[in-house]
């Protein structure tokens, strides 16, 4: 049995599995202070979907959502943003991986829906992007850049 994951690429560092965001235990969070907005990018690709919410409580933005592939094309879908404050940037980058029944990690293509999520402490700005890798050359292709905030 296949199992799928998604997987964070950001700053060098690869991060595999379901991201989790949570808060402190002692951190209480006010709805208003922390109200949900919803985030879709451009329709870059017809098989890949994104969507989701951001929210900005405490100084840090928190992004939540799911990836979806529609079909077995060539292409693992994938989807990035970028956090912004003054000159400094981040990017998170999230894409379909499965799991062979040996442990081995590869870039799933075909029908899957994941769920993904990422956090920084850069709120100025926050940017999402479709993206795509093509499986037999390993590249990634990005369509066009939405400003969520």
């Amino acid at each position: 049995m296949r199992r799928i994951a998604a997987v964070a690429l950001a700053a060098g560092t690869l991060m595999t599995g379901m991201a989790v965001v949570s808060t402190p235990a002692n951190a209480t969070v006010t709805t208003k202070a922390a109200a949900a907005h919803k985030w879709v990018p451009y329709n870059s690709y017809g098989s890949i979907r994104a969507w989701g919410t951001y929210s900005r409580s405490g100084g840090n933005t928190y992004v939540k959502g799911y990836l979806a592939d529609d079909k077995k094309n060539g292409w693992t879908a994938c989807v990035r943003f970028l956090f912004t404050e003054g000159s400094r940037s981040y990017w998170s980058r999230h894409k379909i991986v499965g799991v062979s029944q040996n442990g081995t990690q590869y870039n799933y293509d075909g029908r899957a829906t994941v769920s993904i999520a990422a956090s920084s402490s850069y709120g100025s700005h926050l940017y999402v992007q479709e993206c795509g890798r093509n499986k037999k050359t390993g590249k990634y292709y990005y369509g066009k850049g939405k400003k969520l905030f």
